[in-house]
């Protein structure tokens, strides 16, 4: 991304969901078949708009606004939903990869992710900054600033004895 760009600041891109199960990239508009994906602008307690250009989904963000990612099980298994803010993983601080620790939501359960986790009982809230001001560019992580991402995994299923 240009750090440039004077709408960096003001957008977050909602990155595509990838379904282990599957073995394949789910595509963004297909991500509400498992689980539906809603930015919640924290300071209005309302549901950021989303906004597709060029295959890929969009938000305008204000800046300073704090803001969460809820999660929604649309299916009737239990998934693993690895969550990324910027390329970090929101539970370990981590740089994102799908093999990383997540929420594990029963089948048609809710989850608020407000904020990278600090500790059991601390997290640090998402807000809308610049780029240099992100934690990610701020830690030396600035490629995916700007994007968030969820990973599905479903169940795996144990055989049954014959």
């Amino acid at each position: 991304m240009n750090t440039n760009t004077p709408l960096l600041s003001r957008r977050m891109a909602l990155g595509a969901a990838a379904a282990a199960a599957l073995l394949s990239t789910v595509p963004a508009m297909a991500m509400g078949r498992l689980t539906d994906v809603r930015v919640v602008d924290r300071d209005r307690d309302t549901v950021v708009p989303m906004y597709q250009y060029r295959g890929e989904l969009w938000i305008a963000g204000e800046p300073g606004a704090r803001y969460g990612i809820e999660l929604r099980n649309d299916s009737r298994e239990r998934l693993l939903n690895v969550v990324s803010v910027d390329g970090v993983n929101v539970i370990t601080g981590e740089t994102a990869s799908p093999d990383q620790a997540g929420y594990v939501l029963d089948p048609y359960q809710r989850y608020d992710v407000n904020g990278w986790r600090k500790s059991r009982k601390e997290i640090a809230a998402f807000e809308f900054t610049s780029l240099p001001r992100s934690y990610a560019a701020r830690t030396g992580r600035p490629d995916d600033v700007g994007v968030i991402g969820v990973a599905l995994f479903g169940e795996r299923q144990r055989p049954r004895p014959m």
